[in-house]
Parts: C-alpha cells; sequence; structure tokens
C-alpha cells in the first residue's frame, strides 16, 4: 500500500467492492459486472483518488472481480426490406434499478429492418390495456406498420392447453382474436 493511501480509504475501497459485488451477485438484478471506472467516480467523491487499474487488483484480490463475459454472436437476422414493414412488439418483467423495490414491465417497440427502438416505456403492471396504449403512441408518433409481430405474450395471444378434468377445451389457440 503506498504511503499516500491511508487505511481508511483502503477500507472504503474494499467497502465499495464488496458492496458492488452483491449487487453483481443478487439473483433478480440484471448486473452481470461491475464497472470499475463508474467505481472510481464514486470514490473520488469520497475524496479517494484511486486508479481504475487499482481497483481491479483490490477486486482480484478480494474475490470481487469477474471478467467479461464473452459476447454472444449477434444472429437475428432481419426479415423486411423497408422501415414500417415489420414491427416487434414486447414486454419484460424486472428489477430495473439495483435498489428499486419493485420490479416494473418494459413495453417496447422496435423496427425490423432498422432495429431502431420506436417505442419503450416502462408500466407498473403488464396489462392488455398498456399494450394498446402503447401501440396508439407509436401509430401516433410514427405512423401504421404494415405488420406488428408480439410473439407469444399471453395478454396479446389467447394461448390455449389441452383438456383437462375441469375444463374442456372450447377453442385452439390462435382460434381467437385477443383484444390486442
Amino acid at each position: 500500500m503506498p504511503p499516500s493511501r491511508t487505511s481508511s480509504a483502503e477500507a472504503f475501497i474494499q467497502h465499495e467492492l464488496l458492496r458492488e459485488k452483491k449487487l453483481v451477485e443478487a439473483p433478480g438484478l440484471p448486473i452481470s459486472g461491475s464497472s470499475y471506472s463508474d467505481l472510481r467516480d464514486r470514490l473520488k467523491m469520497g475524496d479517494v483518488h484511486v486508479s481504475a487499474t487499482t481497483i481491479t487488483a483490490r477486486a482480484k484480490a478480494l474475490d470481487c472481480y469477474r471478467p467479461r463475459p464473452k459476447k454472444k454472436v449477434h444472429d437475428r437476422e432481419v426479415q423486411t426490406t423497408c422501415m414500417g414493414a415489420l414491427i416487434q412488439h414486447d414486454a419484460s418483467l424486472h428489477l430495473r434499478a439495483p435498489y428499486a423495490q419493485v420490479k416494473r414491465t418494459l413495453i417496447t417497440s422496435i423496427d425490423d429492418f432498422s432495429r431502431k427502438l420506436l417505442f419503450a416505456d416502462f408500466f407498473p403492471v403488464e396489462t392488455t390495456w398498456n399494450h394498446i396504449q402503447a401501440a396508439q403512441a407509436l401509430m401516433q408518433a410514427q405512423g401504421i406498420p404494415l405488420r406488428a409481430y408480439a410473439g407469444s405474450l399471453r395478454i396479446l395471444r389467447f394461448v390455449q392447453g389441452g383438456d383437462s378434468l375441469w375444463r374442456t377445451q372450447v377453442l385452439q389457440t390462435d382460434e381467437a382474436d385477443p383484444l390486442w
């Protein structure tokens, strides 16, 4: 340890690294690794000036270091020849911020050709009405697409399982028109 770095500064670095490790390892959070540059900036606010390289070394010593995962090869194939020909509409439920208390639904619409994000907004819950509002906002801002793909979201598509002892199946999947 250099003489210019006090034991309280080292303790602060260790505290922040362990706090960061706890966030990365939390099962419900979509965080895959730490940003040591961001951590360095937070340490500066606490009047601890240290390089990202030093933080990385401390992280390795404390078993807080995670190498960056190899990026997956992008294998999606564009299905259209122009913008607006196909809009992909989807939703996902996540804890969007590390210290958030509740999960939120992110509803998005993406143009297949340009991969441009045309609509994105958070909603407290996923409802058919929220999807209708998202589609309305998209169409008012971007115009009506030629086609829309909504995947297999249960709220957007009727999906029926097989017969059971308690229920007799009347309609098959895709034999009913969903509200959306």
